[in-house]
């Protein structure tokens, strides 16, 4: 007996290998993950054959109970089973969804594992009990709870090559009953019992006409000095407050969309080099355009504070996996200025940039906006800290783990070019001749006199006349 005992917990030290050589962990920590850590296979209460890429299986999963109920606390056992190295940064997520698919929260940080062991450090041949506590919120109104698991690392999810899942590359690993919730077909705003939730619009900004703007990654042109800037970021989970301090503003002429944006930051870092590296693993802005707002075909940039690119496009919500289409490789122009030093220990203020994004890169079929356009955009900033996990922050809160989703991408709404100011000093035309006029500002003109922005001269009819062939 003693000698197995000694057997096993030697084996228990080889599987715990890469958590005695992290530095960052405490003999505490080593302690707390001795239970959750094992080569033996485990027998959970329910089997599942879950594979997803580089050799990571989801093998089954224990729960407390057969049924849930509002407010109550339900243990859950997730059992993983690694058989391939992970690169480093991939996290777990759960998604709580209810029986109709939407997530309505998620526990994503839950447990011992998802705090201390997350699978960029787990080893080939090693068992993880993943243990989550989940409560259902008391306004819990639906039947059933959703269970969605899955990996993520930045703006990116792991992909699943067998198992149930859905398009977005998340398990759906466990349907449970819920029983005792409230009737209200409606959760009840907080602070505000009995009158129906409010849901937030996306966010807007107002994208100015401008012209002249060099690509230096300072936006210290005037126009982008009276451009309206975004409201700040927020948690994209919550969309509470977020630790980051940044906003991004929005230009566009008639061939190009320009973004600038600044970032508080005492400690500016991305190594990485050459176009379409991984910058969401250290310090970048990154930007998803859909232009026709249909959550289909849209665009993905990212800008580090070096200046490196990346860019890809997808057809669905990260469809085609892993990345989307690589080889969309735009011809833009980005720039970043750094207020202190990249890539040191020194301390930093922040850093800014700013990109210019042809119209025209965005594909058949896409061109120059009209005034009053909307696009659906939406802004994130990763960050990496000198001392701690990685952090984010986004403009529009898609509230759930991922960055894809369109549905909830802020507004970009383009207005409408300033009408051209009167010549005092020109000649009129002589009689007759004929007089060409532009049809994009005549169109803009129309538009602004609609829309109330300026006025006709008084005791003037506004009707709209149409042009001869050609002029």
């Amino acid at each position: 007996m003693r000698r197995t005992a000694l057997i096993l917990l030697a084996c228990l030290l080889v599987a715990l290998g890469c958590v005695e050589r992290a530095p960052e962990l405490s003999p505490a920590d080593r302690e707390r993950l001795r239970e959750f850590v094992s080569t033996d296979p485990p027998s959970p209460q329910h089997e599942l054959d879950v594979r997803f890429d580089n050799g990571l299986q989801l093998v089954g999963y224990d729960v407390s109970a057969e049924t849930m109920r509002p407010g109550q606390t339900t243990t859950i056992t997730w059992y993983w089973h690694p058989t391939q190295d992970l690169d480093d940064g991939w996290h777990l997520f759960t998604h709580v969804a209810d029986s109709t698919g939407d997530s309505r929260f998620n526990q994503d940080g839950t447990g011992v594992v998802r705090e201390i062991y997350q699978p960029g450090r787990w080893q080939p041949g090693q068992y993880i009990r993943d243990v989550q506590e989940v409560s259902l919120p008391a306004d819990w109104n639906n039947n059933q709870a959703i269970f969605f698991l899955g990996l993520w690392n930045g703006p990116h999810r792991l992909a699943i090559r067998q198992g149930p899942h859905d398009d977005e590359n998340r398990v759906r690993a466990l349907e449970i009953p819920v029983a005792g919730g409230p009737s209200a077909a409606v959760a009840p705003r907080e602070g505000s019992p009995g009158e129906p939730e409010v849901v937030r619009p996306p966010p807007t900004v107002r994208a100015s006409h401008a012209s002249g703007i060099t690509i230096d990654g300072q936006a210290n042109e005037p126009a982008w000095a009276s451009a309206r800037p975004t409201t700040a970021f927020v948690n994209t989970l919550t969309g509470g407050p977020a630790e980051l301090q940044a906003t991004a503003r929005v230009l566009w002429d008639d061939q190009n969309l320009y973004v600038a944006w600044q970032i508080a930051d005492t400690f500016v870092a991305n190594d990485l080099e050459g176009r379409d590296s991984h910058l969401w693993e250290q310090d970048a802005f990154e930007i998803m355009v859909d232009p026709d707002g249909d959550s289909r075909n849209y665009f993905e940039l990212q800008v580090s504070p070096t200046g490196d690119l990346f860019d890809t496009r997808y057809d669905t919500r990260r469809q085609p996996q892993p990345f989307g289409h690589m080889d969309w490789n735009p011809q833009v122009e980005a720039a970043a200025h750094v207020d202190g030093t990249v890539n040191d220990d020194g301390a930093d203020e922040g850093w800014s940039g700013e990109i210019r994004i042809p119209f025209a890169q965005f594909g058949e079929g896409v061109s120059a906006p009209h005034a009053t356009d909307l696009w659906r955009v939406n802004f994130y900033v990763m960050d990496k800290r000198a001392d701690g996990p990685m952090r984010s922050a986004g403009w529009a809160p898609t509230m759930e783990g991922d960055f894809h989703v369109p549905v909830r991408f802020g507004r970009v709404v383009f207005d409408a070019p300033a009408p051209v100011a009167a010549n005092d000093n020109a000649e009129p035309p002589p009689p007759g001749a004929a007089i060409r006029i532009d049809p994009r500002r005549a169109e803009a003109l129309r538009e602004q006199l609609q829309a109330g922005t300026i006025r006709a001269p008084s005791g003037l009819p506004v009707r709209a006349v149409p042009l001869p062939p050609g002029r």
